[in-house]
């Protein structure tokens, strides 16, 4: 039987583009592209490609793209780095209390360096409110830290409006946004956002690659030290088998968004109404306005690890919640203020474009069963 694979939030299946364009890399045009020589030239010429091809994906100058390990690092870059920049202006930042934990653990640290955070709370249903966001906001204000797209419920944060709320009231103060589960999946704006990240394993390509977003113009002091490649904000060789394969991923997917949008809109509908028509009993508790390649939902008569292992036995694959969580309970449910019971009985379901119509006619049949 085909596996059914629905915890493309955690990460994604390698793409055949992203596979052939790191298989080539791998193979032919293998050297550093710090070298000197042909093999060096032709790696270089590689990496400026990729970097204009990633920033192209989101409208942006290329030069503004600096490639990391992934979204971690972009995230913790972007924090420190922000928070080092400004911390003669004031200590005090704003994030969620939905966000992943590569901010929520980067922003403790801080917190333990003398800075203070605000960690604005969600509605109940998960949603992150423009006047919550704002009435957050202080004349020391110097970072704000928010999610594109929540990786748990799916639910929208509307990052843009703020960070034009916050450039009204503290003008050299700056935003970054957590693109990891927007990139590709949605339409952005990078205007008015200084920073943003993203990761490559969430659009079909390799583990170990993303990118950092600095607007034109910002210099932040760098994370890591060393041989000073990407102009000195990432020192390290560039992983070009990873890179390569997120620039083929980021080039196919924009390619096809607005269908892709469409697709995950019709594989949502299609699993709540299928699900409701088996007399399956649940409790949504993704954003009635949440982007539609995350769903998560509440099944009260079994625990979701049980669900999960019942599920995976069948060859059908989703997930309690954020893969970095390693089975605790979720600070994002938590946060929404859901009931214990509901919490443990969370399921996450996120699709990916390569899902289709009979894959979520499978799960489905599958959890009414159970």
């Amino acid at each position: 039987m085909r596996e059914i694979y629905l915890d493309n939030a955690a990460t994604t299946a390698v793409i055949p583009e992203a596979l052939a364009a790191a298989q080539n890399t791998m193979t032919e045009c293998y050297g550093n592209p710090g070298s000197v020589h042909a093999k060096g030239r032709q790696a270089s010429l590689l990496l400026s490609r990729c970097r204009k091809t990633v920033a192209s994906a989101v409208g942006v100058d290329e030069g503004c793209i600096t490639f990391t390990s992934g979204g971690s690092e972009s995230i913790n870059t972007a924090l420190r780095g922000a928070a080092f920049k400004n911390k003669h202006l004031g200590r005090h930042i704003i994030t969620s209390q939905i966000e992943h934990d590569a901010t929520l653990n980067t922003l403790r640290q801080l917190e333990q360096e003398g800075y203070e955070v605000t960690y604005v709370a969600p509605q109940k249903d998960g949603s992150v409110t423009l006047e919550s966001l704002t009435s957050a906001m202080r004349e020391d204000t110097i970072l704000m830290s928010l999610m594109g797209v929540c990786n748990e419920t799916g639910a929208i944060l509307p990052v843009n409006a703020a960070a034009k709320a916050l450039r009204e009231r503290c003008p050299k103060a700056l935003v970054h946004m957590d693109a990891v589960q927007l990139f590709c999946k949605r339409e952005m704006s990078l205007q008015d956002i200084d920073l943003c990240s993203f990761s490559a394993h969430k659009i079909g390509a390799l583990k170990g690659s993303g990118a950092l977003y600095i607007r034109k113009g910002l210099k932040l002091r760098p994370l890591i030290y060393g041989g000073n490649q990407e102009s000195g904000m990432r020192s390290g060789t560039e992983a070009m088998p990873q890179i390569a394969a997120f620039a083929a991923a980021a080039e196919k997917r924009a390619g096809v968004l607005r269908d892709t949008i469409a697709h995950f809109d019709a594989l949502k509908k299609q699993m709540l109404d299928t699900l409701r028509g088996m007399g399956v009993h649940f409790e949504l508790n993704s954003p009635e306005n949440s982007s539609s390649h995350v769903v998560n939902i509440s099944l009260c008569k079994l625990r979701s690890e049980v669900l999960i292992r019942m599920l995976s036995d069948k060859g059908i694959f989703v997930s309690g919640g954020s893969a970095c969580a390693k089975g605790k309970k979720s600070h994002v449910l938590s946060a929404m203020r859901l009931s214990p019971k509901n919490i443990d009985a969370a399921l996450r379901i996120s699709f990916c474009p390569e899902n289709t119509e009979e894959d979520v006619r499978k799960f489905c049949a599958a959890l009414s069963k159970l």
